[in-house]
């Protein structure tokens, strides 16, 4: 009986290692059943999305002091820091929500010498806002205190799991969904034999919080966190105001998820 040989040969480069399937041989009969006889498999893919507003922001607050002496600076610096504390829990938000993030310290040389002239100290500060009025009395702090800077905002969601986890049903669902029209539109039997997901949480752009900082000349800004005042007859430069949000960000939950079927005849 005359046999055919059936190459089924996968070359795959990689790592500069060469891979092949091994050669299937036989009959035609044979091979026609083997072909038959081969698991056949499908992919689904459900995605589902849900959008919510963020319901806190996290504002982060640079904190900086400069000095002749390191000691003093940091000193300088903590008492900044506890008094955002206190000005803060005035306005309802606990020492909890104000936590430390980053610290440095930097030496400042002259021309010449190896004698530091003086030192700048930074901390980060999260401070963490459950509402409007809360960013407003953090906003309100930054623009009083020449020594703090707005640096940055983070959006979150108080049941980021929850949404998550809703989400992914969602897709799961319309996976299965998928499912329930193939069977029921080309006749056949699908089992699920594997899946992956992937699940993100994506910050959408053009509708969060805008930044709110007070800007101030080079100069100014050396001089007030000095202890001193510029020395000009000019006017004082008026800080630039950034408009505030009138809402916090919105949120997108995404979900992905792959389903692997078994095809069988029913």
């Amino acid at each position: 009986m005359k046999l055919i040989s059936l190459a089924l040969t996968t070359l795959v480069f990689a790592t500069g290692i060469l891979y092949a399937q091994p050669e299937i041989k036989g009959t035609e009969a044979q091979l026609t059943q083997y072909l038959a006889n081969l698991p056949r498999t499908v992919n689904l893919l459900g995605e589902a999305e849900i959008k919510v507003p963020a319901d806190r922001a996290i504002v982060s607050v640079r904190v900086v002091t400069e000095n002749k002496s390191l000691q003093e600076a940091s000193r300088v610096n903590q008492e900044l820091r506890a008094k955002m504390q206190r000005v803060l829990a005035e306005q309802g938000i606990p020492a909890a929500r104000v936590q430390a993030s980053r610290f440095s310290s930097t030496p400042k040389y002259g021309m010449f010498g190896e004698k530091a002239k003086g030192y700048r100290v930074e901390n980060v500060v999260k401070i963490t806002a459950d509402n409007e009025k809360e960013f407003q009395a953090i906003a309100n702090l930054v623009d009083a205190t020449p020594e703090f800077r707005h640096e940055d905002i983070e959006f979150e969601h108080s049941d980021k799991d929850g949404l998550k986890k809703k989400v992914l049903e969602q897709a799961i669902a319309k996976a299965i969904e998928k499912k329930g029209l193939y069977e029921e539109k080309l006749g056949v039997k699908l089992t699920v034999k594997g899946f992956s997901e992937g699940v993100v949480l994506d910050g959408l752009p053009g509708s969060g919080l805008r930044k709110y900082a007070r800007f101030y000349s080079d100069l100014e800004v050396n001089a007030l966190t000095a202890g001193l005042r510029p020395q000009s007859s000019s006017p004082p430069l008026e800080p630039a105001k950034a408009e505030l949000p009138t809402s916090f960000a919105e949120l997108g939950f995404k979900a992905q998820i792959v389903l692997e079927y078994l095809v069988e005849s029913k």
